[in-house]
């Protein structure tokens, strides 16, 4: 157990150390909620160097801290990953890895979020690889290279510089002696217009992704996935799922969804034993 919290410490302390309060609540009951939780998160991280376990309820105490200001209506991504983080050290693995999903939907790309996801995607206890399909994840890996803002101003800037072109080649009159000068700006117009298209569709498929390809993951130990909506069907399994089980939302029903997992088997489950993200 102290491994654990030696792993994840140092990345945690960092992180909590740039949250910027004043961008995550604009109310002092909400400033005065998120003080509290990062104060019970820091005095874990105090306690845990030489108790572990006396520290788990001041991790506890940060991340129900965390999360009621995120329920309070606080969509931030630096919160999220700070809630998951308090939730992966109180042992809440599957809550830890929703909030980081729900992080990196708001701040793809984040090194050091994707490095405490893949943290906590390790002390999951059922593993399940995929079927040989490419995931969103890992079709999108390429561009998350460069962050969300970096690519939507890259994009502005780009289209900006291919209509400036096009309307300098339009109202230019056109001679003999600039026909090669007007090919190349020709080309760079287009060449611009093309990547700026192109990053343009990257931006918009991360805003669009939780729709698109809405994911879960289980919260709870013992997840039965069944074979209909409903507690009278038969498991589709014989071992329930453990906590931290990421999935693919095929169909929701109220209060039951219809789940592929990684190996591309599909079933049903209660919808309060998982969050989606």
């Amino acid at each position: 157990m102290t491994s654990f919290f030696g792993a994840i410490q140092i990345a945690v302390i960092a992180a909590c150390a740039a949250l910027s309060q004043s961008a995550l609540c604009a109310d002092d009951v909400g400033l005065n909620e998120l003080n509290a939780a990062q104060s019970a998160y820091d005095h874990g991280i105090e306690v845990a160097r030489t108790d572990p376990e006396a520290a788990q309820k001041y991790f506890i105490e940060a991340a129900n801290g965390f999360e009621k200001v995120v329920n309070g209506g606080v969509t931030n991504g630096q919160l999220f990953y700070n809630l998951g983080n308090a939730q992966v050290q109180s042992k809440q693995i599957g809550s830890g890895i929703g909030s980081y999903l729900q992080a990196r939907r708001i701040m793809p790309g984040d090194s050091q979020l994707q490095s405490n996801l893949e943290h906590a995607r390790s002390l999951v206890k059922d593993r399940f690889n995929s079927g040989g399909g490419m995931l969103m994840e890992d079709v999108s890996a390429w561009w998350h290279v460069i962050s969300f803002n970096g690519r939507l101003t890259l994009a502005e800037i780009l289209w900006t510089a291919a209509w400036t072109i096009a309307a300098f080649l339009l109202y230019r009159p056109a001679t003999q002696g600039h026909s090669l000068a007007r090919l190349l700006a020709r080309r760079a117009a287009w060449g611009c217009a093309i990547i700026g298209v192109i990053l343009g569709a990257t931006v918009a498929t991360d805003v669009l992704a939780a729709n698109l390809w809405p994911q879960g993951v289980t919260i709870r130990d013992g997840v039965i996935v069944r074979k209909g909506n409903g507690e009278g069907f038969e498991p589709q399994f014989a071992e329930p799922l453990s906590q931290g089980v990421e999935f693919s939302v095929l169909e929701k029903r109220p209060g039951w969804l219809r789940i592929q997992l990684g190996n591309e088997k599909t079933g049903w489950i209660a919808a309060n034993q998982a969050t989606t993200a």
